[in-house]
Formats: C-alpha cells, structure tokens, sequence
C-alpha cells in the first residue's frame, strides 16, 4: 500500500520551486499527449533537443529520506546533485550522439536528448553536511538524513 504523507507548509522560496516543478510536470504531459500526434503514422520527424523530467521516487525510511532518479545513460560528472535544508536540486546532460549541427531524420523519437533540471522541496530538514548520492547502473540515488535545522546549502559529489 503506498501512502503520502502530508507536507510542511511552503515558504516563499519553496513555493516557486514547487510552481515550476508544476510547470514542468505540465509541460511534458503536453508535450506527451500532443508531441506524438502526426497526420501518418509514417511521417518523419527532425531532431530537436528537448527539456525533460527523468522519474524520481522519494521516501522516508529510519530517519532518512531517499530520493532515487532515473537516469541511464549517463555518467557521474554529467550529474550534478545540490540541496539545501529543505530543496534538492538535480540536473544533467544528455549528449546527443551526433555532431554538433547534424540533423538526421528520426522514423521514431522516444529517448530524451538536451538537459534536465529537477528541484524539489523536501517534505523534512535534512542535514545538508552528511547528504550522499551515488550513480550506479543507470540510477542515482540521494540519501538525505533528517535534521531539525542547518541552514548551509552545498554541492553533493556524486560517487
């Protein structure tokens, strides 16, 4: 059975992370729902770089919060992992495999290329100084141990 808890109320800064994550959401179902319509099924379509949101999972579990993100392909310096006490921020680069100024011809178009920028508030204070993230096998996950307060954000290093 999978429950949601309530979250803290959001102060300003976390309100405006929490709208764009909503606009983002919204823009890639869009883009879901009307990207793919095309007048025949074997019509071509170019190459474009997009902005994405790859799948996340976050929990709490012992006193920790687990954020888990999907993302194969990558490797760990084409990460980069920030938090502060009560945001996560996540982004990255997927490089296209062609070159620079190259447009080929797609017959079908389902994986992301461009970048990805994921920030979202944390439903508890975690201790920024004692935050890990490892990428292995096509996911990172970020392991956030709770903490009452520790307002100093800085740079994860992903391993």
């Amino acid at each position: 059975m999978l429950t949601v808890k309530e979250r803290r109320p959001l102060g300003r800064r976390s309100m405006i992370s929490e709208l764009e994550r909503i606009h983002n959401l919204v823009e890639n179902l869009m883009g879901e729902v009307f990207g793919g319509l095309t007048p025949s099924s074997h019509t071509t379509t170019s190459y474009s770089t997009t902005t994405w949101l790859p799948p996340m999972n976050m929990w709490v579990e012992n006193n920790t919060l687990y954020c888990e993100i999907f993302v194969p392909g990558l490797n760990k310096e084409q990460l980069e992992v920030n938090v502060t006490e009560d945001t996560l921020t996540i982004n990255g680069t997927f490089k296209s495999p062609w070159a620079e100024g190259t447009t080929p011809t797609f017959y079908m178009y389902e994986y992301p290329f461009g970048s990805f920028y994921r920030q979202v508030s944390l439903p508890f204070s975690v201790n920024t100084q004692n935050v890990q993230a490892k990428y292995e096998n096509g996911v990172l996950k970020v392991t956030l141990p709770l903490l009452t307060s520790n307002p100093q954000g800085h740079k994860v290093k992903i391993s």
